[in-house]
């Protein structure tokens, strides 16, 4: 367990801050005796390291990258098979291409990407209300030119 939290806390060093953060409330919490929140804030760290730990241990992601087309000087075009990627955390979520460029990759990016790629006004007030919002501010920047 201590392996694959080091690996994640050097490569999501976001989570190591929250990490600390909670383990130095813990010791300000013990210092000033109030042992009830600094037990709860005991188990949340505990609760977060265990989290993490299950979410990447022995897991790999995969991601697939497409290549764009390719026309030679004849006129033929070609489609180039698709670069496949592996991550994990025995790897360090990190692999180096032909370019020499360093690709990274694991379940915290995943996770950003599906909550990057959310419609919040479609959560929040249904798809008419964000078509008409959007319809709105079109105008406004259409009015502008």
């Amino acid at each position: 367990m201590i392996d694959v939290l080091k690996v994640f806390y050097q490569t999501h060093y976001n989570f190591a801050a929250l990490s600390i953060l909670l383990l130095l409330l813990f010791i300000f919490l013990l210092t000033k005796k109030n042992f009830r929140v600094g037990i709860i804030i005991f188990a949340a760290l505990i609760a977060l390291n265990v989290f993490i730990f299950k979410k990447t241990d022995g897991k790999a992601w995969t991601i697939y990258i497409e290549q764009p087309a390719v026309t030679d000087s004849y006129g033929y075009t070609s489609n180039p098979e698709p670069i496949t990627m592996t991550f994990s955390a025995k790897k360090n979520w990190t692999i180096k291409d032909e370019q020499g460029n360093v690709h990274h990759w694991c379940w915290v990016d995943a996770a950003w990407d599906s909550f990057a790629s959310m419609d919040l006004v479609a959560k929040i007030w249904g798809e008419n209300s964000a078509k008409k919002m959007t319809k709105s501010t079109e105008s406004r920047v259409n009015d502008a030119e």
